[in-house]
């Protein structure tokens, strides 16, 4: 089997290997190819929420100042390929299969049963390295003390925040997440850190003193603040920042409340980098960055908004923009898919809390446990249920007689925006999962090129049964 078929079911396949954490795996296939990911500038993102917009804000200031960048992200919306960017652009179909093709091929020869994450690793640093980057921003995927990103040797490691997720894996508890997260420091080198909680703050603190790493801390070494609400008529909001270098303005595109902090700590982390980088280089790059899903406009009539929060911590950031957008006038319709294993309960109890009224709940039918090719892969990674949610937001005294519906995602979100449409001032968003994001988002914003696969590695295709 020869082309892009082959590497869908060497995508697939890896997809039932779920999550198992170590490095000896990735450390042996990146040995055998001579150690791609040795040599350039690199940066190591780890935290809860804020990865992805912060690896992005990395990049983007880096691309303006000249360096040729690679960036690893997780997971993806549309296209596996966009995890793995080169100077900003995805790799081409052809290139992306033929390291796909040959990681597989290395790793089946030496018996190294990696799994998606780790194999996606492995192609990403190849991918940089014979591309020649000089500057690359990692993001790990789950946890860090033995997510395969760690492999790396990073100039500065980024903590973008802690709170509850991945208890399952990373351990019960906010303490046990925080060790896994703060484990990646490296002794003599930047730590950068967004923490607001103070327990964290100082077991930071004490970290650095055991460990050895610099401690470069939110609210002591750096701080940022918006200095007003987003302008509605051009889009546009104000960051005030202060930190190494002294106080400065930002004009950031990702102009959600919580982005605040995400700049912040992507500007930091360059600060106390050992590059040289121009004031106009930050400014344009921080003025440049996007990302996709992330509390982002993809329709004006009605105003539709995506965004991938998927834990108690991101849905309370998302109300919070909400709010800071919209006032507390606005009528909002909820489009949400959860995973079973996240507090989905209590995610909904803050929207019915929030000062947007929610006007109508769109439950979306996704894949569920026991569906697919092979049942027994998907168990313990379900939806959760569109029933028993609905049922659940029906007990909710406060929120009686809201609307609620659920169906398959292409029907469900035309019945959405059909009633976002009946009345003006009416918000349709859509939260709960980046995968729900991911496939919601083609509607309105159509992929520029097809779809090599849209597979991620908690789910079979999204495509498929969606």
């Amino acid at each position: 089997m020869t082309g892009p078929d082959d590497v869908k079911a060497i995508l697939s396949g890896l997809l039932h290997f779920g999550v198992n954490p170590g490095l000896e795996r990735v450390g042996a296939v990146l040995a055998a190819l001579e150690h791609p990911e040795r040599g350039p500038f690199t940066i190591q993102v780890v935290g809860t929420n804020g990865k992805g917009s912060t690896a992005c804000l990395l990049e983007s200031i880096l691309r303006k100042a000249g360096y040729r960048t690679g960036r690893y992200t997780s997971p993806h919306l549309s296209d596996v390929r966009e995890r793995i960017t080169l100077s900003g652009d995805l790799l081409p179909s052809a290139v992306f299969s033929d390291l796909v093709r040959e990681v597989f091929a290395l790793s089946s020869s030496l018996s190294v049963e990696l799994t998606f994450f780790e194999l996606l690793t492995v192609v990403a640093f190849l991918a940089f390295s014979r591309s020649g980057c000089n500057a690359v921003i990692l993001e790990a995927g789950m946890g860090g003390r033995w997510d395969a990103t760690t492999v790396c040797d990073p100039a500065v490691t980024l903590l973008t925040g802690v709170s509850l997720d991945h208890e399952e894996i990373l351990g019960p508890g906010i303490e046990r997440i925080f060790e896994e997260k703060v484990a990646v420091g490296r002794p003599g080198r930047p730590f950068v850190a967004t923490l607001h909680d103070l327990a964290l703050r100082r077991a930071f603190l004490e970290r650095a003193r055991t460990t050895g790493f610099l401690p470069v801390l939110s609210g002591r070494d750096f701080s940022s603040r918006w200095e007003g609400p987003e302008s509605v008529e051009t889009g546009s909001r104000l960051l005030h920042y202060r930190g190494r270098w002294g106080e400065r303005g930002f004009s950031p595109a990702l102009t959600a409340t919580y982005q605040a902090d995400n700049v912040a700590g992507a500007v930091a982390a360059l600060e106390w980098s050992p590059l040289a980088l121009s004031p106009g280089s930050i400014r344009e790059g921080v003025q440049a960055a996007t990302n996709p899903g992330r509390f982002e406009t993809v329709s004006r009539s009605p105003i539709t908004i995506l965004d991938g929060a998927h834990n108690p911590e991101a849905m309370d950031r998302l109300l919070e923009s909400l709010r800071d957008r919209f006032g507390s006038g606005a009528t909002t319709g909820w489009v949400l898919a959860f995973h079973a294993d996240k507090d989905w309960r209590k995610m909904l109890k803050a929207i019915a809390s929030a000062a947007q009224r929610p006007g109508a709940f769109f439950f979306a039918h996704l894949r569920d446990e026991g569906q697919g090719p092979d049942p027994n892969a998907l168990r313990g990674r379900s939806w959760a249920s569109s029933k028993e949610m609905e049922s659940f937001v029906g007990g909710i005294e406060k929120i009686e007689g809201v609307p609620v519906d659920r169906g398959a995602v292409p029907a469900l979100l035309e019945r959405a925006l059909d009633w976002a449409r009946e009345k003006d001032g009416r918000t349709l968003v859509v939260a709960g999962s980046l995968y729900l994001v991911g496939a919601v988002r083609p509607y309105f914003i159509p992929p520029a090129e097809g779809v090599l696969f849209s597979g991620n590695e908690r789910d079979l295709p999204l495509t498929e049964g969606s």
